[in-house]
C-alpha cells in the first residue's frame, strides 16, 4: 500500500470502527451483504459500469416493494430485510425510519430516494460507488 493511500485506509478504518461501536444502534449488515447488494442492483439492467444511477439506488427500495405500488411501506420493507437476511427487524426498522426523509410512512421515488441518492452521492459526481454505498449504507444505521 503507497503512503498516499494509507491516510485513506485509516480514515476508513476509524469510520467502521466507529460505526459499529456506536451505542444504542441496532447491529448493522454485514458490510459484505451491503456489496452483494450493490452489486445486484448496479447490474440489474444487463451492464455493470461500477456507478449506480439515481435509478439504480431506487431499484434497491424498489427490491423491497411487494405489491408494485411504487411505495415501500415500513412493513414491506422490514420482511423484506429480514427474508434477504440483510439484519434484523429492529435494524430494518431503524434503516427504514432514516430513509423516510418526509416521515410518511412510506419510501417513495420523490422526495425520499432523491433524497437518500444525495446523501450516499458522497462526492457529488453524480453517480455512487460501491466504497460510497457500502459506507453510507452502514452510516445511515449509525
Amino acid at each position: 500500500m503507497s503512503f498516499r493511500c494509507l491516510p485513506l485506509a485509516l480514515c476508513v478504518g476509524v469510520l467502521l470502527g466507529w460505526v459499529e461501536g456506536h451505542p444504542g444502534r441496532p447491529p448493522l449488515m454485514d458490510p459484505g451483504k451491503a456489496r452483494d447488494l450493490f452489486h445486484l442492483v448496479e447490474s440489474h439492467d444487463g451492464h455493470s459500469d461500477g456507478t449506480l444511477s439515481p435509478g439504480d439506488l431506487n431499484q434497491v427500495f424498489q427490491l423491497f416493494d411487494m405489491d408494485d405500488d411504487s411505495r415501500v411501506s415500513k412493513a414491506e420493507f422490514k420482511a423484506q430485510w429480514v427474508t434477504r437476511e440483510l439484519g434484523s427487524d429492529q435494524a430494518a426498522e431503524y434503516l427504514f425510519d432514516r430513509a423516510d426523509t418526509n416521515h410518511d410512512g412510506s419510501l417513495t421515488d420523490f422526495p425520499d430516494m432523491q433524497r437518500v441518492f444525495k446523501y450516499f452521492d458522497y462526492n457529488g459526481d453524480g453517480g455512487v460507488n460501491e466504497f460510497e454505498f457500502v459506507v453510507t449504507w452502514s452510516k445511515l444505521s449509525s
